[in-house]
């Protein structure tokens, strides 16, 4: 691979990235995507899914997140962790709205991404989520 090349799996990292850090920055949205695609040029070898998502994710959160809250059990959205919160905001918004991205491989990077990641737990508990979320489709 080049320098120029970036996988789909290294985008949904930045993805992740840089939707966890939107909820701690100062600067406006739009200042710190622009600040954040400086700073990682190779994002634009696959720039489009990842506007799409963050963008996606970033204009109506709200109703992202209401899509899988009833499937958390125990939990609300406001008190899971930052980082388990964001990966199942990715995975229920590629099922949603990517076509082209199989709903498995969404669950499977989920768990990828939390397993990595997230706190001890968090995978399992994603993959129960993602998995009744799946089943209500």
């Amino acid at each position: 691979m080049n320098e120029s090349e970036i996988t789909r799996i290294t985008t949904r990292k930045h993805i992740l990235f840089f939707l966890f850090q939107t909820n701690f920055r100062k600067e406006s949205y739009g200042s710190y995507l622009g600040l954040y695609r400086d700073m990682n040029p190779e994002l634009e070898a696959d720039i489009d899914y990842f506007l799409k998502v963050v963008n996606g994710i970033a204009e109506d959160r709200k109703a992202v997140d209401s899509l899988y809250e009833k499937y958390l059990r125990n939990w609300e959205v406001d008190r899971l962790p930052v980082v388990d919160r964001v990966i199942l905001e990715i995975a229920v918004f590629e099922i949603k709205n990517c076509d082209d991205i199989p709903v498995s491989v969404s669950i499977n990077e989920a768990v990828r991404l939390a397993k990595e990641f997230a706190g001890d737990g968090a995978s399992s508990y994603i993959n129960g989520v993602l998995s009744s979320f799946e089943k209500s489709l």
